[in-house]
């Protein structure tokens, strides 16, 4: 009986350590203006590098600014990152402005339309592979 509680005790102190070390966001707006200040490491790399350095928190929704001008079809995208509704919630956005490609938008205005701007693995798939051309961070 008293090897189990022992055994129950450390099961314990071990979960409540790996609590304890994973970090959150206390301030979204100062976590992601950091990639905005050093976005020189981003403009003109893939989406996926972003991606990858933000450890912290990720993209919960996305709405992209699509354009009929065939030399840039895709212009910029807007990440949000709470569940609030994209169109009227205020909170902190992170706008991707994209280096003008080939590849077609109609998967992204599929996903955006069959998820709700949710920024889910088909939207990420979407733009890991576009390119960067600036980023703007502003709270609304």
């Amino acid at each position: 009986m008293k090897i189990r509680f022992s055994l129950f005790l450390f099961i314990l102190l071990i979960c409540n350590q790996a609590l304890k070390s994973q970090k959150t966001v206390s301030d979204t707006l100062a976590y992601v203006k950091k990639f905005e200040i050093n976005k020189e490491k981003y403009i003109g790399k893939p989406f996926s590098l972003l991606l990858k350095d933000m450890t912290l928190l990720q993209p919960k929704n996305a709405k992209s600014d699509i354009s009929e001008d065939p030399e840039s079809p895709l212009q910029s995208t807007m990440f949000m990152f709470s569940d609030k509704n994209i169109s009227s919630a205020n909170g902190t956005f992170l706008i991707i402005k994209w280096k003008a490609d080939a590849i077609p938008n109609t998967p992204i205005e599929f996903f955006e339309q069959e998820h709700n701007y949710r920024f889910t693995l088909s939207e990420r798939n979407f733009f890991e592979k576009k390119v960067v051309k600036d980023i703007v961070v502003y709270k609304k």
